[in-house]
Formats: C-alpha cells, structure tokens, sequence
C-alpha cells in the first residue's frame, strides 16, 4: 500500500470526520428533552429555598466546619420547601467543597481556598431525612475577582466577568464533572450563573457543562442564567433560570415555557443573600400560589447566618423563616 502525504492526509480526514461525529452525537445527546419528564419531582415541588452561602475570606471558609446542616433541614422542613439550592462558590474564589482539579489548575493547596469540608454532602445527609432535595450553583466561569484563578484557566485578568470560549469551557467542565461524578444522585439539579452573550456564552458551551452535570447524575436537571428574565435560554436547558428583582408581575399562562419547566428565582429580603424582608407575607403568599397554580416552580433566596452570637451558623432569619411558612400555608391550602 502506497503511503505518504495522501495517505496521511485521508487519516487526517478520517479522523476530523470522526471527531465532527462524536462531537454531534454528544451534542444531541445533551441537548434538554423539551417537557422533560426529569423535571417534574421539581414541579411538584412547587417552591423551594435557595442560599448564597459565600465565604469571602479565610475567616468565614473556616466557619464552613460549623454550618449547621441539621437545623438548617429542620428550618427548611418546617417552611415546607421540598428543595434547597446551595452555592459551591461564586465571585470571592472560596469554595464550600473541595475539588482536586480546582485546585489543580489553579495551583492552590487542599483547604487554601476550597473547604476540607464537604458541606453540600454533609447537607444531603441531613436533607435526605427531610425529604428535601439537594441542587447546587455554579458561575460560568472562574471566580471573577480571583486573577490567579482566571490566569491559570486561561482568562484574562480583571474584577469583571471575562469572555470565555470552548477551550475555557473544557476545562471548567473537567472541575464541574468532578462535583458531579462524586454527588451522583445525591444531587438532583443545577443552576448555572452568569451565562451571559456579552462574555460569548452559548449553546455549545451550555451542551458542555450539561454533559458535565449529567456525567454524574443523567436525571440530574439543568438551566444557565441570562440574567433578569424568564426565558428559554438554552437548548441545553430543562427549566428557566428565572432570575427576577421584582417578580409579581411574572405568571406563567402554563407549566412549560418553549420546553422548559417555567421557575422564577427572586430573593426575599432587600437583595440577594439578606436576612431581611422587603415584601409582606400576604404579597409573597399570593404570587407563589398564583406562579405554582399555574405550573410553575419558585426558589426563594434566603441569607444565612455568620455570626455564631446570633444563633447556628447557616441558619435563616427568624422574619424570613415566618414569610415562607405563610407562603406554605398559602400553597398548602385548597381552593
């Protein structure tokens, strides 16, 4: 058989055929199932409790030992959410679990800046006694106000949100897949930050960190924020992100929105991660029964506590903790 150029160059092609193949399979594969079935534990759920649980400093990584997770499931309980989101991390580059290939990339030691606690295990633990389901967060990309991060995974440096591409993204998925393979099941959804146009996000890098999500947990459910709105985003999506400021206004006319479970996301106190309230039980009560009547789901951003004096660390405001009972009372009741 004759070799040489030509020969090597039909391999090439061979191989960029196969190659193309493989990609489109995995594409397709990961693309979201429209009215995916996967999404209805969520939607009877009908609302749930979600927590920026962010360390900023060393001092507060260190507090992650004390979260505590069981009276956190009893206060959830007792609310009636059925679901709890919980951040791994976000902009400051400190991180509630570990992750070897974080730290890997990044050249941080074990401990340096994510917990030795695993506080999203531990939480399932306590959960799972609940019946209460376990989602987490994630930002798109690195934390933005870490350079040494963004170096280390090819980004540029600066305090903002940077552009990002597929070859960022494979690497970013390789630390998503880690969480993911060793949740498994134990993890039932994901809601991903900061998918915006304006940093290049898009449906390929969505299929990406899916497939990263779904490596561990196939049924595990997944959405990627566009920031404040209620929309299909995504075709890599199975419910709405549903970031909103001022949400009573936003009532789903069904349960699916192009496909995706319809979900709005809003925070009860004055902004996200406050122990306060901005609104009245009576108002809360009313849009949650309206949203869920007609077939939508509700996270309610709740902050936790940090300061040991003022009771376990982790757990909700004692006002906030009475409006989502008023709001149970509400969605519990029959017509």
């Amino acid at each position: 058989m004759k070799t040489g150029f030509v020969g090597i160059n039909r391999v090439r092609v061979y191989a960029s055929a196969i190659a193309f193949l493989v990609l489109l399979v995995c594409t397709v594969a990961m693309r979201a199932t429209p009215k995916n079935p996967d999404t209805d534990w969520f939607h009877a759920a009908k609302y749930g409790v979600f927590m920026h649980c962010l360390p900023g400093n060393d001092d507060q990584l260190a507090l992650i030992k004390s979260f505590d997770t069981a009276t956190v499931a009893r206060q959830l309980s007792e609310m009636g959410a059925k679901y709890f989101v919980i951040t791994l991390g976000q902009n400051s580059g400190y991180f509630i679990s570990p992750n070897t290939e974080y730290d890997r990339v990044s050249g941080y030691k074990a401990g340096e800046r994510c917990s030795t606690r695993d506080l999203p295990l531990d939480l399932f633990q306590a959960l799972q006694s609940e019946g209460i389901k376990l989602m987490l967060y994630l930002p798109c990309q690195v934390p933005n106000r870490d350079e040494r991060a963004q170096k280390a995974f090819g980004l540029p440096q600066g305090k903002k949100d940077q552009s990002i591409d597929p070859a960022f993204a494979k690497k970013w998925s390789a630390v998503i897949q880690e969480w993911s393979d060793r949740y498994g099941d134990k993890v039932s959804g994901w809601w991903f930050d900061g998918g915006y146009a304006h940093i290049q996000f898009n449906d390929a890098i969505a299929t990406l960190y899916a497939a990263a999500v779904k490596h561990g947990n196939p049924h595990a459910i997944v959405t990627f924020n566009p920031g404040v709105r209620v929309i299909r985003y995504t075709t890599a999506e199975d419910y709405t992100a549903g970031e909103l400021n001022e949400p009573f206004k936003n009532i789903p006319t069904s349960r699916w929105l192009d496909g995706s479970q319809w979900h709005a996301l809003t925070y009860v106190g004055g902004r996200w991660g406050r122990r306060d309230t901005r609104y009245s039980d009576e108002q809360w009560a009313t849009w949650v029964r309206a949203v869920t009547a007609n077939g939508g789901a509700v996270s309610l951003d709740m902050g936790p506590n940090w300061d040991p004096k003022a009771g376990p660390i982790g757990s909700f405001a004692d006002a906030q903790f009475k409006q989502v009972q008023a709001i149970k009372a509400a969605v519990c009741r029959t017509p």
